[in-house]
């Protein structure tokens, strides 16, 4: 197995489990306040992954010093603190799926930041991808209405923040290895979040019973393994390519809405989830070539 098809396979994980999350978290929104579901989430997330990642530590004789921690702590302050508590608020007030579809748009801001950063080459077809992706993900929504603005805003805030955060992720995971890296970010990131929560006055209420055995969800399978799946997936791929395969997640995310919260799926969903194929088939060999004829593009690579 070569490594592009290991980085396909890790990131076909990561999406469909990330997948999950806006529909639990769409579930707990009304409950239980933004900063506790994180809190909550994140510290869960780096205790699952603290054994492997000390082991891992070990193995490599890896020392954590101050400035990185510090580093680290910036990683978990920008995920947990600010991109994630920025799609939970955004879930208080639009569709899961609407949701899902903005976050996704984040390969836009991906590309920008790579090939300044990374120096990756911005080809026609990422381009191209990154066009009829968006394109697709607005016939998924239905269309933005003003009149309901504010649930898509605080959504697509949160698409460029995760796109500053997987460039500068991806940096950290090539020093430190993914298990380092999200475990100690996301114990920071969840300290940081309790502290801030407590000192706020915000109670912690609503964990209890179906909540508390969804936050254990949303800590040990999405944030846990998702995380660590992502990242490693990353190591395999380009930034810009990786972050594509984020135009499948609108598919999946409308029919776990329309299963588990009865969520209607329009034509509209139905139309740009064919064009989101058509966009993933610019950047993910073997189709690419078939993805090229629908479109009439040509390989800028």
């Amino acid at each position: 197995m070569n490594d592009t098809t290991k980085g396909y396979m890790w990131l076909f994980l990561t999406i469909t489990v990330f997948s999950t999350y806006e529909v639990v978290g769409s579930t707990l929104a009304q409950d239980i306040h933004p900063l506790w579901v994180n809190t909550i989430r994140f510290s869960i997330g780096g205790l699952v992954l603290l054994p492997l990642a000390i082991k891992t530590m070990h193995e490599k004789q890896l020392r954590l010093r101050s400035k990185d921690l510090l580093a680290l702590f910036g990683l978990g302050l920008l995920n947990a603190g600010v991109c994630m508590s920025l799609m939970q608020y955004s879930l208080q007030y639009t569709e899961a799926s609407t949701a899902a579809v903005l976050v996704s748009s984040n390969p836009l801001f991906v590309s920008l930041l790579s090939v300044f950063i990374f120096k990756e080459p911005l080809t026609k077809d990422k381009i191209a991808a990154v066009l009829v992706g968006i394109t697709g993900m607005i016939l998924v929504a239905g269309g933005l209405r003003l009149e309901n603005a504010l649930g898509p805003m605080l959504a697509t805030a949160a698409s460029v923040v995760w796109a500053i955060y997987t460039v500068a992720g991806k940096r950290l995971s090539q020093r430190y290895g993914s298990l380092v890296l999200n475990s100690f970010s996301f114990l920071l990131g969840g300290g940081f979040l309790l502290i801030l929560a407590t000192g706020l006055g915000i109670p912690p209420t609503g964990i209890k019973g179906n909540n508390l055995l969804l936050l254990i969800y949303l800590g040990v399978i999405v944030t846990g393994i998702g995380y660590y799946a992502f990242f490693t997936g990353l190591l395999y791929l380009d930034t810009t390519i990786g972050a594509a395969v984020f135009f499948f997640k609108p598919v999946l995310a409308t029919l776990f809405a329309f299963l588990l919260l009865g969520e209607p799926i329009t034509v509209g969903k139905i139309a740009g989830t064919m064009v989101i194929l058509v966009a993933m088939g610019l950047v993910m060999p073997p189709i690419k070539k078939t993805a090229q004829k629908i479109l009439g593009t040509t390989s800028g690579s």
